[in-house]
């Protein structure tokens, strides 16, 4: 039994059978088994398994079969760096997303959640001071401020907020293009948020 050009070669009776074998992402292990030709046509169980993941064995009488050995099964440089790339861009995505929340951290989710419409008004009122801001009336009443007063301030943090975490998601889509482009691990290492 042999690996040879991305495929498993092993002798079945007096006949080589081979088997292709997929790309893995990282080094993997190939078992065969020997197994009755109306569980398997060709006679030949294989099984792939990455590490960490759950071992397949043939599911037929195991009596019926001869386990034929192991063989370590090497991930390709070019399958190992777009795993590493995955790995990576899932390190980018969670540190921006972290940073862009903590904008926010120190208000009531619902208070976030009315961004919007706070922003929908204030652009309302600054085109036409005569507009209806029921979000906004009823925020300034509160905070006893007029509404021109708090629509400005609102636009304001609006306008801060944007800047701000556009830099964070420009910052993340150049982190994603320099993944992309990278040609090899230390290049990748290289990437930090």
């Amino acid at each position: 039994m042999k690996i040879e050009n991305g495929s498993l070669v092993a002798k079945v009776g007096t006949k080589n059978v081979t088997v292709a074998l997929p790309a893995v992402q990282s080094d993997a292990k190939v078992k065969a088994w020997l197994v009755p030709k109306d569980y398997r046509a060709n006679g030949l169980f294989v099984a792939v398994t990455v590490a960490g993941q759950a071992e397949e064995v043939p599911a037929c009488d195991m009596t019926a079969t001869e386990y034929l050995g192991e063989l370590k099964l090497d991930a390709g440089d070019v399958e190992k760096l777009d795993a590493a790339k995955a790995i990576k861009l899932d390190e980018i995505n969670i540190a921006c997303n972290a940073a862009v929340a903590a904008l926010a951290a120190s208000y009531p989710e619902r208070e976030v959640q009315s961004w919007p419409q706070q922003v929908k008004e204030a652009e309302a009122i600054a085109t036409n001071p005569a507009a209806q801001t029921p979000l906004l009336s009823a925020i300034a009443s509160a905070r006893g401020l007029p509404v021109a007063e708090l629509a400005s301030r609102v636009l304001s943090k609006m306008t801060a907020y944007a800047a701000v975490s556009g830099s964070f998601i420009g910052r993340r889509q150049a982190a994603e293009d320099l993944i992309g482009q990278a040609a090899t691990p230390e290049a990748l290492a290289a990437i930090v948020w």
